[in-house]
């Protein structure tokens, strides 16, 4: 017996076999795979610059002017509180001296020419002029924290009939007298270390390069 022959279908022109994808027609522009950037469409935008904030060298200053004046004033206050002036006048009164050696606080010098150039490196990065200018204010702060913890002392003398603030004003020129006086062979060179440390800070914590020397042929 025959079978009956069957009709094979055959595609269609222009129409893409069995398991062939279909291609676009004349005219339109073949569409890209999967994965793959959509036509028009331009690179992704770069990811925006990190926010810098703008130095502010003026209030810096004013910064480290303000922490200069109350580590002064810090400064005096503790040297009252570590050294006891009357038990040194009655010990060089029992002793038959003339002169009174107080102890000073000036190894606390690089603290504090590090506490004033710290303002200026993190409010003025890049500014070496604020830097400098701190290390100026450190030298302020120390001299005026010594005369200040000597009218402090001077007034514990006076058991607070005069306060310190009246002995710093009213006998400015006594009061710098007597801690120069009293200054020892190194006192000098620590209270020198306040400036350098302030200086130091902003070079180190601003961010700054510190000059090089200059080389000669």
């Amino acid at each position: 017996m025959s079978q009956p022959w069957q009709h094979q279908h055959q595609p269609q022109p222009g129409q893409p076999g069995y398991g062939y994808p279909q291609q676009p027609g004349y005219g339109y522009p073949q569409q890209p795979g999967y994965g793959y950037p959509q036509p028009g469409m331009g690179p992704p935008a770069p990811p925006p610059a990190p926010y810098t904030r703008r130095p502010q060298p003026g209030v810096a200053i004013l910064v480290s002017a303000a922490a200069a004046l109350a580590l002064a004033l810090l400064y005096g206050f503790l040297t009252g509180m570590v050294v006891d002036f009357e038990s040194l006048i009655e010990d060089a009164a029992r002793n038959g001296d003339t002169e009174i050696d107080v102890a000073q606080l000036t190894w606390l010098a690089a603290a504090v020419g590090a506490l004033i150039g710290l303002p200026a490196a993190k409010l003025a990065p890049g500014q070496p002029a604020a830097y400098w200018t701190a290390g100026a204010l450190a030298v302020v702060a120390m001299l005026l924290g010594e005369t200040f913890a000597t009218a402090v002392l001077a007034s514990e003398a006076t058991d607070g009939a005069k306060g310190a603030f009246e002995m710093f004003f009213d006998n400015f020129s006594d009061m710098w007298e007597g801690w120069t006086e009293n200054a020892h062979g190194m006192t000098w060179p620590l209270a020198a270390l306040a400036p350098a440390a302030a200086v130091l800070t902003g070079y180190l914590v601003g961010g700054t390069t510190p000059p090089q020397p200059r080389t000669w042929p």
